[in-house]
């Protein structure tokens, strides 16, 4: 049989640990929200695409093909107003972003990416939708801006695990004559930023939300297997995502599970742009190498916050030390005592990806081989394949 025995990863919709089972085996289908294309890639959302390439290669050591599709958001109000602030083009400045987003993925050797989708490219199929929706009573214009009825999803704050009174305190998409306050916005005319696209309900801008569903639908079809993204965008991004996946696919469940990274914070503040606090991926690449990020990175549960500091990320050299030594340790077999520290090694990401115990187990191997007792190669390898570390 193809896959683990039992891979159960905790799903944000059920907020339980569930098996996991891909609508079509062996293929693994999994949505990444991926960049705004307007900055550098910090150590933040580094950790989201390190996490996914780790869970992938876990599954392709385990007998699953993955398919990764990422969406480059190039259309956002950060983008255009960067473009005016510096004066270019906002095709040239997200080309730009786009190509370095590719580099750090590179930088961090995240091979897992099967698809990078630029919302632009897709602005014809959003049209196509959003004009679906409208039909289906599923979106109304008001005051020339297109919305999502909420009140047509059922189920609408099933993933936030918000009532519909709490769902009401959000101030989402403000502008006149909207039926529900916590209807959001599909197609934004009422802004002017420079830019726009024609739809056959005016010209405007595809707002947030729709363009990750339709890139979804058009790459994905009815369904995939994992959505995945930071904790943050539950809601009210996922949200969304869902409520339209469903009105336009008429499935159900059209998404089999929700995962979602914690995030990184710097002094235990959210690492972000805005408040000025972010480190940048590449430049601790550059500094520390990727194999010393992805051992610290792995070294906490995907699920929980990390505040990043320096001293934890300089902690994680001894263990590196361990691995290169370890790996110029290497025999032509494999003794018992570490075939059975290889199976705990690979039956620990079965449980919720719980790499940090994994990480635990691999150093317990390492010793042991420092201390006379033997691993091959290619087992040796087998570990440093799943981590993505480059020996």
């Amino acid at each position: 049989t193809i896959g683990p025995k039992m891979l159960k990863l905790f799903n944000t919709f059920s907020l339980k640990k569930e098996d996991f089972e891909p609508f079509d085996k062996p293929t693994v289908k999994i949505f990444i929200c991926g960049p705004t294309l307007y900055d550098y890639t910090h150590l933040g959302h580094a950790r989201i695409f390190l996490i996914y390439d780790l869970l992938c290669r876990y599954l392709k050591s385990q007998g699953y093909t993955t398919d990764v599709l990422v969406n480059m958001t190039d259309i956002n109000q950060n983008v255009f107003n960067k473009a005016i602030d510096q004066e270019t083009n906002y095709a040239t400045l997200t080309r730009f972003y786009s190509a370095e987003f590719i580099k750090d993925l590179a930088l961090l050797n995240i091979t897992s990416i099967t698809r990078l989708a630029h919302v632009s490219d897709y602005v014809k199929s959003i049209v196509k939708h959003i004009t679906f929706l409208i039909e289906h009573k599923n979106a109304y214009s008001a005051n020339g801006n297109i919305y999502f009825d909420t009140s047509t999803a059922k189920d609408y704050g099933i993933i936030s695990k918000q009532s519909h009174q709490q769902l009401n305190l959000h101030r989402l998409d403000i502008g006149p004559n909207k039926k529900n306050q916590e209807d959001f916005m599909l197609w934004n005319c009422s802004e002017d930023f420079g830019f726009s696209w024609s739809g056959d309900f005016g010209n405007g801008v595809p707002w947030w939300h729709i363009q990750d569903s339709t890139v979804a639908v058009e790459n994905f079809g009815l369904h995939y297997d994992i959505h995945g993204g930071a904790k943050e965008l539950a809601y009210p991004h996922h949200e969304a995502h869902l409520a339209q996946y469903k009105a336009l696919t008429g499935m159900e469940n059209p998404v089999k599970l929700w995962m979602h990274v914690g995030l990184v914070l710097s002094k235990g503040e959210k690492m972000s742009k805005s408040l000025g606090n972010m480190v940048l991926a590449r430049d601790l690449v550059s500094k520390y190498g990727q194999n010393l990020l992805r051992l610290y990175l792995f070294s906490t549960h995907y699920r929980d916050e990390i505040d990043y500091r320096e001293n934890d990320l300089l902690s994680k050299k001894t263990l590196l030390e361990k691995i290169y030594k370890t790996n110029n340790m290497t025999s032509d077999q494999t003794s018992k005592n570490i075939s059975n520290l290889m199976t705990q090694f690979f039956t620990s990401f079965e449980d919720d990806l719980n790499s940090s115990k994994a990480l635990d187990i691999f150093e317990e191997i390492c010793s042991a081989v420092l201390e006379n007792d033997r691993i091959s190669k290619a087992d040796f390898m087998k570990i440093i394949s799943v981590l993505g570390l480059s020996i």
